[in-house]
């Protein structure tokens, strides 16, 4: 386990991440709580220190990757670019959570479903 939280098996080079939750503030926008709208870059901006230190060859998302079911479709053209960045040149296994039940339909990504 590293320090932010994200799990390394070094021999495999497999970088594991959950719970996300990406577009949680444009998600509580849609219901009027005003939170600052900076919670996926700055996420995103986590996962590519850590995926710039580890190299890893394959990344896992436990699931919760997004804050909701939409939360994939309403992602900033910037913040999508800075994700595709981050998928490239490896395998990238999205697990569906309660929160997202197909995070990587609207993103045109591998999927895999956690059911």
């Amino acid at each position: 386990m590293n320090c932010d939280g994200a799990l390394y098996w070094p021999d495999e080079r497999v970088l594991v991440v959950s719970d996300l939750h990406l577009e949680k503030g444009s998600s509580f926008a849609t219901r009027g709580v005003l939170l600052p709208p900076y919670d996926t870059a700055a996420t995103l901006a986590r996962l590519s220190f850590a995926i710039a230190r580890l190299a890893p060859r394959v990344v896992i998302a436990l699931g919760d990757s997004f804050h909701d079911g939409n939360g994939s479709a309403r992602i900033a053209p910037t913040d999508r670019a800075a994700l595709a960045g981050l998928q490239r040149g490896r395998d990238w296994i999205w697990i569906a959570g309660n929160h997202d039940p197909d995070p990587a339909a609207a993103l045109a990504v591998r999927s895999r479903s956690g059911g």
